[in-house]
């Protein structure tokens, strides 16, 4: 059986037996921040596991594209020496959501191993989790001999996707595939220096989910989730000795050996490099198949890692120039007849695989030079030598090599690397060059942008300038999907909901700059003989990363957005001719204000958004109401003028010269754009230098309203208007408003000041009445308070609780108190907006005695649930609860008493 019958048997067989058929996942798990690859079959099942999500079957079947290369479970190092072990690999898996369990589990791998694929039964060996008796029960009714059931712990036997999820015992079928029977022995079993038994498939009895804790909890429907390693049954089934001997990578060797002119026995002599080209040049085709491009985060750097350390061992079989490209074509020619995306992007993956290939040749054999020339210096007394980890990074920093390239080289030379040290001096360099730049966060993210950029220029993808924009260009364009990237990294698709970064060779779009913020829009798939668009995304930002290099912010409102499609961008017009009319308004204010104000008013910045223009200039006091008139004036008059608007290419020194305004902090090329305002022939009203988008003519600003005039910082004043639309939403709220107010007033809107002059003069009359009876009526509460004064040692003492209105009656009473007696103490009480205040008042003959307020006021204080303080002589507390008013004052009766009696 061929590879891709052994496939389809497995799918076939399954589906005979009531499985739904689903196609593999991608290998980048959508809406799984767990994992950086799909590294299962059952990953796209993990929701039906966990009883979040319901489907319409209750078992599936699948081949699914794995990559293992990363987190707990990664192969990387073993790929080459290993016969057996991958980077990129297939799972046939077999699953159960609730349904069957693991009697029917067994039952259909027992009958596919033996009656399908053929294997003998004598050579298969059955581990079990320690404690799964009825793993051993259920294994034995179905024929297999208890001498060939062996049980493992937890390490062996017990499954689970990553630190945390799904898990549960498992089952393991191995294979005896050495020639002496007398070697079939249970100690070859697990063994991790025998290759003789082989490990092929795996039943996974899935009955918990694993939470951060390590605790485990019984899963809502106990299921099962079966992996069986594609191409090692392929290696049981076809009788070779290795994976790699399969029909599934001899095209791909022999495309190696016939680029590399090797014969039989060099293509043997190195079969390591043969087996990691091989490996890395599939896992490398199916992600960049799946969306992904070279990188320097994430999955983008484990790309490049992988396509880099496949040139580093090409170059030790010879091969100088760009090669795994025509690899790749082989892996493609091999697996797309079941893999499609393989074949339907076959040119992407080509291009790209070529271009990484020529990006890292550059710097290759001096990185690599550089790196032998750093082992042959390591101290050579301390063993293993270990390369240290800033030195390690400096090599992936300036030639490119990651640290797995660098360790792989030093670990053939005997040497280490400082892993952990490499780490650090990383991220040192990138909180060195976080900051600074406007569109860059960090080192990786500004260089993955470049890169990126030089990748689109060098395929011919972006012209040596970059996006073509033109500011007075068509707001909607016929153009095609350049390029998709996440965070910098290309991609290859994005899907409904998902945020991502499309850029196009040409764009319609403004990206924000002096002032002036982007443009928001829609792009849509090319609509093909009338039918809806394929896909649509929401633009809701413009980002220029790089010089020349234009991204679209964007959000996918449908569809799937793919490198390559063609498309319509459509700016969102209403909202740019918003945007153009503040931004022109803009000018003629700055021209206005240095008119009014003076000429050394300059700008300090400013905001150009559709609905308001902020402009902050250069000036020490706030704007009087007549300056404000004549700037609003003047720049009104000239919007009326309908002067023209034009725009030019000029020399820089000549138009500054000719007196252009410039922005403070811009820096300018020689061949500037200076846009003018005016009468052509005659001197203009305004001439700056500006890249932003305008209107045509003045008029179409419509008019302009002055909002507010602020200070923002010394000698820097800030000024809002609005224009057009927003000027007319504007006038109409506020004559909304002054129509009410006019029926408020019962009066005519023309005569709203006049009334309410009249209102505002009775309200203050009416004020100053209620304010003299109030107090009138305090001093008459004052009077009636005075019949509770004691005397404790001939001292006048009145401790009182009262109602007024504000704390500053309360103190002007304890005035009134020493008014009448020049010597004695006065504490006052009263519930002011709900909470308890008190005034505490003593003569200074009796502080001079040990009498103080502030002490008193804070004692008494803290039975409210409040603090208190002030002057030795007149001292005021507040408090939470008014409701112990009473009993604050009584201790205040006690307190004054017990000191005036010491």
């Amino acid at each position: 059986m061929l590879s891709n019958q052994i496939r389809s048997a497995f799918i076939d067989y399954f589906a005979r037996n009531g499985h739904q058929v689903e196609p593999s996942s991608s290998l980048i798990p959508y809406g799984d921040k767990t994992i950086l690859f799909t590294n299962a079959g059952m990953n796209q099942f993990k929701n039906l596991f966990l009883g979040l999500e319901k489907r319409n079957y209750t078992r599936a079947v699948t081949a699914q594209k794995v990559m293992r290369v990363s987190g707990k479970h990664n192969d990387l190092e073993n790929v080459g020496p290993s016969p057996r072990h991958h980077t990129f690999f297939e799972m046939l898996g077999n699953f159960s959501f609730g349904d069957y369990f693991k009697a029917d589990a067994m039952s259909y791998a027992l009958e596919l191993v033996t009656k399908v694929y053929g294997l003998d039964m004598d050579r298969l060996w059955f581990t079990i989790y320690r404690e799964d008796d009825e793993a051993e029960t259920l294994w034995k009714k179905l024929g297999v001999n208890s001498s060939r059931i062996l049980r493992f712990g937890e390490k062996d036997n017990f499954w689970q996707m990553g630190d945390t999820g799904p898990c549960g015992p498992n089952s393991e079928i191995h294979y005896f595939t050495g020639d002496r029977k007398e070697d079939n022995t249970a100690d070859h079993v697990n063994s991790d220096n025998d290759e003789t038994t082989l490990e092929f498939w795996n039943l996974v009895f899935m009955q918990y989910d694993r939470d951060p804790s390590g605790k485990l909890t019984p899963l809502p429907r106990p299921s099962i989730d079966t992996g069986m390693g594609f191409e090692r049954i392929c290696r049981l089934v076809q009788g070779v000795p290795t994976n790699y001997e399969t029909d599934l990578f001899a095209p791909v060797f022999e495309r190696i050996q016939n680029l590399a002119g090797h014969t039989d026995e060099q293509r043997q002599n190195d079969y390591v490099a043969y087996r990691v080209v091989a490996d890395h040049v599939r896992a490398a085709s199916f992600l960049i198949g799946d969306g992904v491009l070279p990188g320097n985060e994430g999955r983008n750097y484990v790309l490049r890692m992988i396509l880099r350390r496949a040139a580093r061992f090409g170059r030790k079989i010879g091969f100088n120039d760009p090669f795994l490209y025509q690899v790749s074509d082989a892996v493609i020619q091999k697996m797309g007849e079941h893999y499609r995306e393989l074949v339907e992007r076959r040119k992407h993956i080509l291009s790209t695989i070529h271009q990484e290939e020529e990006r890292f040749a550059r710097t290759l054999d001096i990185g690599l030079q550089r790196l032998d020339d750093i082992i042959d210096g390591l101290d050579k007394t301390v063993q293993p030598a270990v390369i240290p980890g800033d030195v390690a990074f400096k090599l992936y920093d300036t030639y490119g090599l990651p640290v797995e390239i660098t360790r792989d080289e030093a670990k053939e030379r005997g040497a280490g690397v400082d892993e952990a040290g490499f780490l650090a001096a990383r991220e040192a360099a990138r909180e060195r060059n976080r900051g600074g730049d406007q569109f860059s966060a960090d080192y990786d993210l500004r260089r993955a942008y470049s890169e990126a950029l030089e990748t689109l220029k060098s395929s011919g993808v972006l012209s040596d300038n970059g996006v073509a924009y033109d500011p007075y260009g068509p707001l909607t364009v016929d153009t095609e999907v350049a390029a998709l990237l996440r965070e910098g990294e290309m991609t290859e698709h994005a899907v409904a909901g998902e945020h991502i970064e499309i850029v196009l060779p040409r764009t319609p779009f403004y990206v924000e700059g002096g002032g002036q913020v982007s443009d928001t829009g829609v792009i849509t798939a090319r609509a093909i003989n009338g039918e809806a668009p394929a896909w649509s995304v929401t633009v809701t930002d413009m980002r220029r990363p790089a010089p020349g290099f234009i991204v679209h912010v964007c959000e996918v409102t449908y569809g799937q957005p793919r490198i390559g499609d063609s498309c319509v961008a459509q700016v969102d017009e209403t909202r740019r001719l918003d945007i153009m009319r503040n931004h022109t308004a803009t000018h003629l204010l700055q021209k206005s204000l240095r008119a009014v104000v003076g000429d050394h008013v300059g700008q300090q910045g400013s905001l150009v958004a559709p609905d308001r223009l902020r402009f902050d200039y250069s000036h020490s006091a706030p704007l009087t109401i007549e300056q404000l008139d004549q700037v609003s004036n003047m720049l009104n008059d000239a919007i009326l003028v309908n002067y023209p608007v034009t725009a030019s290419q000029e020399a820089y020194k000549d138009v500054v010269k000719a007196g252009a305004m410039a922005f403070f902090s811009e820096k300018y090329g020689d061949i500037v754009r200076v846009l003018r305002i005016g009468e052509p022939g005659h001197k203009p009203f305004s001439m700056e230098l500006c890249g932003g988008t305008h209107v045509k003519q003045t008029g179409d600003i419509g008019s302009a309203l002055i909002v507010s005039e602020t200070a923002v910082a010394a000698g820097v004043r800030r000024i809002e208007v609005l224009t057009g639309h927003g000027a007319l939403r504007y006038a109409k709220r506020l004559s909304q408003q002054l129509a009410s107010v006019a029926q408020a007033l019962n009066t005519n809107p023309d005569q709203v000041t006049e009334q309410t002059a009249k209102v505002l003069t009775v309200l203050s009359d009416t004020q100053k009445t209620l304010e003299k009876a109030q107090k009138e009526l305090a001093r008459a509460k004052f009077n009636e308070m005075l019949a509770e004064m004691h005397s404790v040692k001939n001292n006048p003492v009145l401790v009182a609780q009262t109602q007024v209105e504000s704390m500053d009656v309360l103190r002007e009473m304890t005035d009134w108190f020493r008014d009448k007696h020049p010597s004695g103490v006065v504490v006052l009480g009263a519930v002011i907006g709900e909470k308890p205040a008190i005034v505490v008042a003593v003569s200074k003959d009796l502080n001079s005695k040990g009498l103080d307020a502030g002490k008193l006021a804070r004692e008494i204080a803290k039975l409210v649930d409040g603090s208190g303080g002030g002057r030795p002589t007149l001292a005021q507390a507040g408090g939470k609860d008014a409701t112990k008013l009473s009993a604050a004052l009584a201790q205040a009766t006690r307190l004054i008493e017990s000191w005036l009696s010491a």
